[in-house]
């Protein structure tokens, strides 16, 4: 049996990519044949059968002239390349379903116009709000917004969502008028929503309750145990110095400027581990301050964060954007690691207040820094919430559950196609 899996990328990158990699083990694992379906960058990454040419739309976006922009259009809202080489695909696979991820801009949604015509169910792992949202992440002028609720699309446009870039924004506007009136979002058989969250905002947003199904994410457990054995014989131990720790993206919307205002002046160690277009700015902001407390580390492998979550006190999420289901905040409460959240998305799903971490309400440094001080007064609590933070995430995201849904849902497609 065959089972299609299409996204933008088929390079490690990213918490959608940590997803796909996870329900490819799983295809495989029970019997499934996975094709892959997605795009390569020429000179930049390995080009598949059938794989389409992408555009690095941050190099064309650097080198604006009508060239690069008419590139960006012709290929961004429908790829005719992809419609070509998904009936190549299809010409030589049986596939019995599909199963979608990231594909705008890319892949883009046409290509669901060419499996419903030869009856293959589809469904769609939403990473993002792309399709009621056209900036993808409902922030505008870092700040949520909700603007195109409706159908007012336009608004992408209006107030410059994408990039802060006239044009690119006039495109997602197109892209999101064209395939609702075009229906295509209707052919698909089932979304797979990660968060309690995504799933109402879909169904606020129109779309059918029966079709949005609850599905969280789910995550190779072994692979954070292993490294534990590994790394401490199986225990985890306290590191020689004591700290918190933020990983994940360096940008406004993650509440990176809430968190260095909240732990100014407290002489609580924090070590920041990522990179983003926030990085310069929080650079200005530790240096002009002297947060001499502040260690900033940029981008580290995945072994290095690994290392990181193991041997900090507990970790901290203060975004600002509705975050769907982050892998940075499961990952650390696998590492029996409470956390401390923003109260916003995705996040109060897995940061339950008072036993797996605390929340705090997003933007608010004063709340963030009174979480913080009682944590990090408290080891005790700190062990206590661990246990329960790792009891939560492991019942949430292990294999034998998340592969439970798929099957029902696998079939319950095949006998809709019957």
């Amino acid at each position: 049996m065959k089972v299609l899996m299409a996204s933008w990328s088929w390079e490690p990158v990213g918490g959608d990519w940590t997803y796909i990699n996870n329900v490819k083990t799983l295809y495989e694992n029970n019997g499934y044949e996975v094709i892959p379906f997605s795009t390569y960058i020429e000179g930049k990454t390995e080009k598949k059968d059938h794989f389409v040419k992408a555009y690095d739309y941050k190099s064309l976006n650097k080198n604006k002239g009508l060239l690069n922009g008419f590139k960006a259009m012709k290929n961004s809202v429908v790829s005719i390349e992809a419609l070509k080489n998904i009936d190549r695909i299809l010409d030589l696979h049986d596939i019995k379903f599909a199963h979608l991820h990231i594909i705008h801009h890319w892949l883009t949604p046409a290509i669901i116009w060419k499996l419903k015509k030869r009856n293959i169910p589809v469904i769609w792992s939403l990473h993002e709000y792309k399709i009621i949202c056209p900036e993808g992440t409902f922030v505008s002028g870092n700040k949520v917004c909700e603007k195109c609720k409706g159908g007012n699309f336009f608004q992408c446009a209006l107030n410059r969502c994408k990039k802060g870039s006239l044009g690119s924004s006039v495109l997602a506007s197109i892209d999101a008028y064209y395939y609702h009136r075009s229906g295509v979002y209707n052919k698909v058989d089932a979304y797979l929503c990660p968060s309690e969250f995504l799933q109402k905002k879909f169904i606020e947003y129109g779309f059918s309750s029966d079709k949005m199904k609850l599905s969280n994410l789910c995550y190779d457990i072994s692979v954070i145990d292993d490294f534990i054995a590994k790394d401490s014989g199986g225990e985890l131990k306290d590191a020689g110095e004591k700290y918190i720790l933020y990983v994940g993206r360096i940008e406004t919307n993650k509440g990176i400027a809430t968190l260095l205002n909240a732990i100014e002046g407290t002489g609580i160690k924090l070590k920041l581990a990522g990179t983003g277009s926030f990085s310069e700015e929080m650079q200005r902001i530790v240096s002009e301050k002297g947060m001499k407390n502040v260690e900033i580390l940029g981008f580290q492998d995945k072994a290095s964060v690994f290392q990181l979550t193991m041997q900090c006190s507990f970790v901290v999420c203060p975004s600002e954007w509705y975050e769907n289901y982050p892998y940075s905040v499961i990952e650390s409460l696998l590492f029996s690691k409470p956390v401390i959240g923003a109260n916003i998305g995705g996040i109060p799903e897995l940061v339950v207040d008072g036993s797996t971490g605390f929340l705090h309400e997003p933007g608010n440094a004063t709340e963030l820094r009174e979480k913080i001080l009682h944590l990090w007064q408290n080891d005790d609590l700190v062990k206590v919430m661990g246990k329960h933070a790792r009891e939560h995430a492991y019942s949430r995201v292990n294999f034998e559950k998340h592969w439970k849904f798929l099957e029902n849902i696998i079939d319950h497609l095949a006998f809709r196609k019957n």
